[in-house]
Order: structure tokens, then sequence, then C-alpha cells
């Protein structure tokens, strides 16, 4: 995940890449806080206690800011010109603090059976040619 407007070279993205940028950053922490809090919006959904009974995360940081995170990406409402919360880099660098140190914590408390699995395609995803080889994906 990218915390800000700048790819890994350091350069600024331009509008409106670096609006899509963000949108997929919040889209994805809000998955990933879903995932670890064993939010399911229907029967197909995965979350963590699939994975490690009785897992789930406390997630401040995304519980604080999910109702504007949605508000900002999935919703046309009138609140977004009256109520609106900008969604600060700090706020960010929270987010991803916060769901970098879950998915830790889930991958220390992995059973072995998942252990092995995820811990092989975390390799794999280091490859040098691979897209995520710049991640931290520990």
């Amino acid at each position: 995940m990218t915390t800000h407007g700048t790819d890994i070279g350091g350069n600024l993205f331009k509008a409106p890449i670096n609006t899509h940028v963000s949108h997929a950053f919040y889209l994805n922490c809000r998955k990933l806080a879903d995932f670890f809090q064993n939010k399911k919006l229907g029967n197909d959904d995965v979350v963590a206690m699939h994975f490690v009974v009785g897992y789930s995360a406390r997630l401040p940081v995304a519980d604080e800011w999910r109702i504007p995170i949605n508000k900002q990406l999935a919703h046309i409402t009138y609140s977004r010109d009256v109520d609106s919360v900008e969604i600060t880099r700090s706020a960010q660098e929270a987010l991803y603090s916060e769901l970098r140190e879950a998915w830790r914590d889930f991958r220390r408390r992995l059973p072995e059976v998942y252990s092995l699995a995820f811990t092989k395609e975390v390799n794999e995803k280091k490859h040098p040619e691979s897209e995520f080889r710049n991640y931290d994906l520990d």
C-alpha cells in the first residue's frame, strides 16, 4: 500500500492519478479492517477467524475513520459538503501502521498449516520481478 501521493521514486502523482491512488489506499484499508475484525456482508466473505480461531483485531484508528472513508468513497451525500473531514497524512500513516501491525499479529498467530502457506505466498511476492517486490509484506 502507499500512504501518500508519490511513486517509489518519490515523484508526486498528478491528478487524477493522485485521487485514484488515495481512493485505492482507503478502500484497501477498509477491506483489511473488515477482514481483521471479522465483518462480513455475506456468507462468501473471508475473515481472519477463518484462519485463526477467535482472532479479532482492535483497530481504533480504522474504526474512527470508517464513516469518513465510506462517505468519501462510496456515497454521494449532502454531508460531504457540510461535514466533510479531511483524511490527513497523519491519519493515513496511522491507518497504515495499525493495519500493518494487525497483519503481523495475525501472521504470528496462524496455525502451522496456514503459516506455511502464507510464508510461501509472501516469499513469492518478494521475487525481483514481482509487482509486490518493494512492499513490506512480513
